[in-house]
């Protein structure tokens, strides 16, 4: 998409839901325009949504079908069959399969005739709409794809046991013979529970497809066109194909099938011409392959050749360079070789300067190493003779000193074991001082208790003395010309305050 254009973008559902609001407007704008449809009157599923039934209008002369929304209260009125006159308006909206699909809202409902069709049609309707709600398999697409994949599909022909073998059919499957399995089973049409459990069976086998193959005839339309047979096709599993009757026919059993053939002859021309179509698709699938294959193969083929070229013109570029790059770096080896020989002349010259001055250098230091050697000589006999001298002396100072050593560890044990009696004496002289302690503190919580009841007692002995006091002032007051009365109080108050006093030194 080019990047200068914007578009809005939509979801499936979002577009459905415009085009939805679209046909609902539309809807309103007619909603006054009743309409009145005649046809054959079918009932649906049977499910109810919101007090409505979902039903089926057909055509009278035609499989054409319309949906029509009915309530309850009208459906009671009906019976499956009925030729009835509907009136009502008409509505449109998209399914989400992207389909329009029409609906009509039932206002009244005439019978016009009662039961035009039989039961047994009834139920072939029925099974039509559960068919049509299930799905249709695509058996075109089913068998394109094995062809393509080369698998070989594997299709059961069902055909009728009492039938003459059928000339055209046969000669239609030899050619779809090389691509495709088929395997025959004969059935007794008219014994239409056999055919029925032949179906199932076959159903359960895992063949691609399953074909019934039958001429035209009033017979084989009405066998193959029972209710139990249209029940057992809609419920197969496996992809069916019908090629029984004749062309002008009308058999219900190509309703329910998910591929149909006017007659067996086509049925035959149906395998063969798919056979060769899925061939020259893959012809020319293979040829466009090929065409595709030369010509990405001549592309890469001129992009090699470009490549090539570039790639030489290149090397020729780079041959001259190095060519020019030697030349110059042979010029440059050759002045190289001249410096050197110039420098290996010059440096020749030094060495030998130098070896001559090496040489002095060497006699010189063999002299100064000599005179070095006699005077280490010297010092190292001189040194030998101390070392002598303190190993001697060393000697004497180890005697001396274990001599000491046994001495201080025997003071030391001396020293420990008089520590430890210490100890030991200490810790019992501790015991007992706790002990004393302890006597002590019970000796002072007694005097403690003793001396609160002393203050006590002093407390009451000043309390007695103030009132012994106070008395004797009044009786001084009475009995001043008593002097001998007086003077005896006070000696009895004296008395007693002597005593208080005392009691209290006592205490402290």
């Amino acid at each position: 998409m080019p990047a200068n254009i914007t578009v809005q973008q939509y979801t499936p559902s979002e577009i459905i839901g415009i085009f939805n609001d679209i046909l609902a407007h539309q809807n309103n704008q007619a909603s006054g325009k009743i309409v009145c449809i005649r046809g054959l009157y079918l009932v649906g599923n049977g499910t109810s949504y919101q007090g409505y039934y979902y039903d089926t209008l057909r055509d009278e002369k035609s499989s054409s079908e319309l949906p029509i929304r009915i309530s309850d209260a009208q459906r009671k009125e009906l019976t499956p069959g009925n030729l009835v006159e509907i009136l009502g308006t008409l509505g449109r909206k998209i399914t989400a399969k992207s389909e329009i699909k029409l609906e009509l809202n039932v206002s009244r409902v005439e019978i016009v005739k009662e039961q035009v069709i039989d039961e047994n049609e009834v139920k072939r309707i029925e099974f039509r709409q559960r068919k049509v709600s299930a799905g249709f398999k695509n058996v075109d697409s089913i068998l394109e794809s094995l062809l393509f994949n080369e698998t070989r599909p594997k299709i059961a022909l069902v055909i009728a046991a009492t039938s003459i073998t059928l000339k055209d059919f046969e000669d239609g499957i030899k050619a779809a013979r090389v691509a495709l399995d088929f395997v025959e089973d004969r059935v007794v049409f008219t014994q239409t529970k056999l055919l029925c459990t032949k179906l199932k069976q076959l159903d359960q086998l895992g063949y691609h497809a399953i074909a019934m193959v039958r001429g035209g005839g009033i017979d084989s339309t009405t066998d193959v066109d029972k209710p139990e047979v249209i029940e057992t096709v809609v419920g197969l599993k496996t992809p069916f194909i019908s090629g029984v009757g004749h062309k002008d026919e009308k058999i219900f059993l190509r309703q329910v099938a998910d591929k149909w053939t006017a007659t067996p002859q086509g049925l035959g021309q149906y395998f063969s011409d798919m056979v060769e179509i899925v061939s020259e698709k893959k012809t020319k699938s293979r040829a466009a392959i090929t065409e595709q294959i030369k010509k990405q193969f001549k592309e890469q083929l001129e992009a090699g050749k470009k490549q090539n070229k570039e790639l030489q013109e290149k090397l020729a570029k780079l041959t001259k360079t190095q060519e020019d790059a030697n030349k110059k770096h042979l010029e440059q080896v050759q002045a190289m070789t001249k410096a050197q020989e110039e420098a290996t002349k010059k440096h020749n010259e030094q060495v030998q300067a130098l070896t001559k001055a090496q040489n002095e250098a060497t006699k010189k230091h063999n002299e100064q190493v000599e005179a070095i050697q006699k005077q280490h000589k010297e010092q190292l006999e001189k040194s030998n003779k101390q070392n002598e001298e303190l190993q001697k002396k060393l000697g004497e100072l180890t005697k001396t000193h274990s001599e000491q050593l046994g001495k201080l560890q025997a003071q030391l044990k001396a020293q420990n074991d008089a520590s430890t009696k210490q100890s030991k004496e200490f810790n019992e002289s501790l015991k007992k001082m706790q002990d004393t302690n302890g006597e002590l503190n019970k000796s002072l919580q007694k005097l403690t208790t003793q001396n609160t009841q002393a203050a006590k007692d002093l407390q009451e002995a000043k309390d007695r003395t103030r009132d012994l006091e106070k008395q004797l002032e009044e009786a001084l007051k009475k009995n001043k010309g008593c002097s001998s009365g007086c003077l005896g109080i006070v000696a009895t108050i004296i008395t007693v305050a002597t005593a208080a006093c005392w009691i209290v030194c006592l205490i402290v």
